[in-house]
């Protein structure tokens, strides 16, 4: 019998199967129309903000220090004597205890007004602010006679809640003198943008002051 040549019939099918997939494919992507390209999306960055630094004469830092601890003890004297009324009124205290206690608030505010008044660090632009806050100051002490005064009056004790409500009054007016002062004082500041320096008039470097607010402590009432 004739010997079969090629004996593996069929060997050739798969590489033209394989060249036949190729060109199909090749033929497919070149038919493909080009995808249009997304528009790119430009994100704008907003500058950074400008800083600016505002540096205080020395000495007019250093007041404000003392204006911080002005209004936590003007402050305490209210609570006090908030405390105070609302214990008599709850008849947690007695008549002799009440009365002490208000007569020990009034003479620490007498103190403090001799304080304010005898202030030695206030400085040249801020004297006559200074000046309004100690007259205001002085109504302060007297206020607390009024209470005591209401509290020893034979009545209901609506004189006494009226200068209590009077002495609050106060409190807030001179609060409000304090904070003019601390406006006139930031007014007297330098202020530089970023990049920038300050210099005082005398060719001396420009002081910077980290204030802290100081304790103060306050009269509690007895009983």
């Amino acid at each position: 019998m004739p010997r079969n040549p090629d004996p593996k019939h069929g060997r050739w099918i798969l590489p033209l199967i394989i060249v036949a997939m190729i060109v199909l494919t090749i033929v497919f992507v070149t038919s493909l129309e080009p995808a249009e390209q997304e528009e790119g999306t430009t994100t704008t960055t907003a500058p950074p903000p400008t800083t600016t630094t505002t540096t205080l004469p020395t000495d007019v830092a250093a007041f404000l220090v003392t204006l911080e601890a002005y209004e936590n003890q003007v402050t305490a004297f209210q609570g006090d004597v908030s405390a105070i009324n609302t214990d008599w009124e709850d008849s947690q205290i007695t008549f002799d205890e009440a009365l002490d206690s208000f007569a020990e608030v009034g003479a620490a505010i007498s103190a403090w007004e001799d304080e304010v008044a005898g202030a030695a660090d206030v400085p040249a632009e801020l004297a006559e602010a200074h000046v309004a806050l100690v007259v205001e100051v002085e109504k302060l002490a007297p206020a607390v006679d009024e209470i005591i005064a209401g509290l020893e009056a034979p009545d209901d004790g609506t004189l006494r809640r009226e200068a209590v409500t009077a002495f609050g009054t106060q409190v807030e007016t001179i609060l409000a003198a304090i904070d003019e002062l601390r406006a006139q004082a930031a007014s007297t500041g330098t202020t530089a943008g970023e990049g920038e320096t300050t210099t005082t008039d005398g060719g001396g470097e420009e002081p910077t002051t980290s204030l802290t607010s100081p304790t103060t402590s306050t009269t509690a009432p007895q009983g």
